[in-house]
């Protein structure tokens, strides 16, 4: 192998090890996004009000994107960091130290 392809291969190897499968997977089970269907929805933003409050279980944020209409949710956590891209048929629950849900917003 030619010196100028060992570069171009040593400098595309750690690019892969950056990617990974799910954008929305984390490692505890009260962030696992939760499914309602395949159809396109969007998220209906007068509905998570009334979340505020409530602790962020499982039951809850399924309950949380069924009455929102969005088709998953991601759960942060204090300090966590997250992703500035948004998706209409997304709600993000914003928990406190106590996992009860300070707000929650579409995208």
């Amino acid at each position: 192998m030619r010196p100028s392809s060992l570069l171009l291969l040593a400098s595309i190897l750690p690019l892969g090890a950056c990617s990974h499968a799910g954008a929305n997977s984390t490692a505890d089970s009260g962030s696992l996004p939760a499914k309602v269907s395949d159809g396109p929805q969007e998220c209906r933003p007068e509905a998570l009000e009334a979340f505020t409050g409530k602790p962020a279980d499982e039951a809850t944020i399924k309950k949380l994107v069924a009455d929102s209409g969005a088709r998953n949710a991601r759960v942060v956590k204090p300090g966590m960091a997250v992703t500035m891209d948004f998706r209409q048929d997304r709600v993000t629950v914003h928990v406190d130290e106590q996992n009860r849900i300070e707000r929650a917003s579409c995208g």
